[in-house]
């Protein structure tokens, strides 16, 4: 049920103008048909129906100031998150995937460190979005998740990340956890 939840809130908006574009809708008949699916992404990032995200074949992608951040993803939360504490909950979270996907996989004290930087970014946004619908920190997360992971090099390494703390075991941080 939760997944269905998530589909229909996150996943379906997206599905849905990529049917429609790959459809022809919501413009002249047969235009769409003509672009290519390359073409039809740029056009959807360009009127701001997806993000505009960098599908570099680097894993880091561009970070011009070192912030921890992918530009692309920096910018995408700026626009969206407008109030400062959910958006420095976010931009925590979005640092917390990138050191997922950069880390040294055979380093467990960097693994240990980076996966303690994760539990501190969810209960950060466990905190900051709370409200009526308690789904929305998770929500959140797994935007952030697939906006990092967007390229085959990222999932890969989020994969790899994931593999390499297989078995582990953590808890969950107390006390102030947002930067």
């Amino acid at each position: 049920m939760n997944e269905l939840k998530r589909f229909r809130t996150c996943e379906f908006p997206l599905v849905l103008a990529l049917a429609l574009t790959g459809c022809g809708g919501g413009g002249s008949a047969g235009s769409a048909a003509a672009l290519t699916p390359h073409e039809q992404l740029a056009q959807l990032e360009a009127t701001g129906v997806l993000p505009a995200l960098d599908r570099g074949d680097s894993v880091a992608g561009i970070d011009a100031n070192a912030n921890g951040v992918r530009d692309d993803i920096e910018r995408y939360i700026e626009k969206k998150y407008t109030v400062s504490a959910e958006r420095a909950a976010a931009m925590q979270m979005a640092r917390a995937h990138q050191q997922m996907l950069l880390v040294d996989k055979s380093n467990e004290i960097a693994l240990d460190r980076v996966s303690g930087g994760s539990f501190r970014a969810i209960v950060c946004l466990g905190s900051t979005f709370a409200g009526p619908d308690a789904s929305n920190s998770s929500l959140v997360r797994t935007e952030i998740r697939a906006l990092t992971t967007n390229t085959k090099e990222r999932l890969l390494a989020y994969l790899a990340y994931n593999k390499a703390r297989s078995g582990s075991v953590s808890r969950l941080p107390e006390g102030e956890t947002c930067e």
